[in-house]
C-alpha cells in the first residue's frame, strides 16, 4: 500500500470514529433508570455530566419501550466504536511502520482528546506547531537538509513548547483536564498560572482572546490575554484544520488560523521582538517559509486578492509583508 493511500485510509476510519464518538456524546451522555417512589415505578434521565435527572413518567408500555430502545441503541453504537478503535489500531501501526508523519505525539494525543469532544474550531494551535498543519496541508514533507534558510525549529524535537488558544469563551479548566486526560504528569508551572508542562518536558501554553473584563473573572484565571505581543489579531483570523499523523501513528484533526494571516503575523512578530534575536529570526524564518509552501503548493490561495481582504490585521503589518516577504519569494 503507498504512503498516500494510507494516509486517506486512516483518515477516513478516523473520520468515521470521530462522527460516531460525536454523537455517542451527543444523544448518549445521559443514562435511563427506574425510580420508586411508595409502590410505582417511575422513568428516569440522567446526565453523566451535571447529574441532574429528569422524570419521563411513569412505568407503562411506553416508558418501557423508551428504555429497551434507548439501551439497544447505545449498545450498538458502543460496540461500533470498539470496532472503529480496533481498524484504527491496526492502521496506526501500519502509519508508524511506514513513517508517514513525525507530528510529536503529545500534539496529535491532546487534539484526538480535542476531536472527541467536539472544540475543533474553539480551540486552536497556534507558534510553531502551526507548520506541521501546513505542511501537510501542502501534501509536502520538508527534509532538513532541504530547508536551506528556512531551517527553522519546527523541525528540531528540542522544541517541545505547544500553544493552544481558545476562541470563545471557554473555562480554561476544560483543557487543563483535558492535559490530565492525556498525561497525568501535567501540572501548572510555577513561572505562569497559563503554562503546564509534563515530565517529559513538553509545555503547553493556553492563551485566551478575551477581555479583561473576563480575564478579572475566577473562570477565566491562569489564561494569557491574546492581547500580548498583538496575538489578539489570530483571534479573528480564518481557520484551517487538517488531519496529522504522530510518531505513534494516531490521527487527529489539528486546527490553526488561515497560513497567509500566520506568514502575516510572524513577519510582524519577527520585526517586533526586542528580547530574544533567535527568536526574532525563527518567526521571519517562518513567515518566509509558508510564504514559500503557499506559492508552490496551495493554489487555492490568491495570495495578493487575500491580503486585500484581511481586516483583522493592522495595514503596516500587510504592507511590510508584501514588500519584504512576498517580494523575495517570487
Amino acid at each position: 500500500m503507498t504512503k498516500e493511500k494510507l494516509f486517506v485510509n486512516s483518515e477516513l476510519q478516523y473520520k468515521g470514529y470521530i462522527q460516531k464518538v460525536l454523537r455517542f456524546n451527543k444523544s448518549f451522555r445521559y443514562r435511563m433508570g427506574w425510580n420508586k417512589v411508595k409502590d410505582k415505578e417511575y422513568l428516569f434521565k440522567e446526565c453523566l455530566d451535571t447529574k441532574k435527572r429528569e422524570s419521563l413518567g411513569r412505568k407503562s408500555d411506553e416508558t418501557i419501550e423508551i428504555y429497551e430502545i434507548f439501551n439497544k441503541q447505545k449498545k450498538e453504537l458502543k460496540e461500533s466504536i470498539k470496532q472503529s478503535v480496533t481498524l484504527m489500531t491496526k492502521n496506526e501501526k501500519l502509519n508508524k511502520f511506514s513513517k508517514i508523519s513525525r507530528v510529536p505525539n503529545i500534539l496529535v494525543n491532546l487534539f484526538r482528546k480535542i476531536n472527541e469532544l467536539g472544540l475543533d474550531e474553539k480551540v486552536i494551535i497556534i507558534g510553531t506547531n502551526a507548520l506541521y498543519v501546513y505542511e501537510a496541508y501542502s501534501a509536502v514533507f520538508i527534509e532538513e537538509q532541504h530547508l536551506a534558510t528556512y531551517d527553522i525549529d519546527v523541525f528540531n524535537k528540542r522544541d517541545k513548547k505547544i500553544s493552544f488558544a481558545l476562541k470563545e469563551k471557554m473555562p480554561q479548566k476544560t483543557l487543563k483536564s483535558i492535559l490530565l486526560d492525556v498525561d497525568k504528569s501535567f501540572q501548572k508551572s510555577k513561572d505562569a498560572p497559563y503554562r503546564f508542562e509534563n515530565k517529559d518536558g513538553v509545555v503547553v501554553e493556553i492563551i485566551t482572546p478575551l477581555s479583561k473584563k473576563d480575564l478579572n473573572n475566577d473562570t477565566f484565571s491562569g489564561v494569557l490575554n491574546l492581547e500580548i505581543d498583538g496575538t489578539k489579531w489570530l483571534s479573528s483570523s480564518k481557520l484551517l484544520k487538517q488531519m496529522l499523523i504522530g510518531n505513534n501513528g494516531r490521527c487527529a484533526y489539528v486546527t490553526t488560523i488561515n497560513p497567509l494571516e500566520y506568514a502575516v503575523y510572524k513577519k510582524w512578530l519577527g520585526e517586533h521582538e526586542r528580547k530574544d534575536y533567535m527568536k526574532k529570526q525563527r518567526d521571519i524564518k517562518q513567515s518566509h517559509l509558508v510564504t514559500k509552501l503557499i506559492q508552490e503548493h496551495i493554489p487555492t490561495i490568491e495570495i495578493h486578492k487575500e491580503l486585500s481582504n484581511i481586516k483583522n490585521m493592522s495595514m503596516e503589518a500587510i504592507e511590510q509583508f508584501r514588500d519584504e516577504v512576498l517580494i523575495t519569494n517570487v
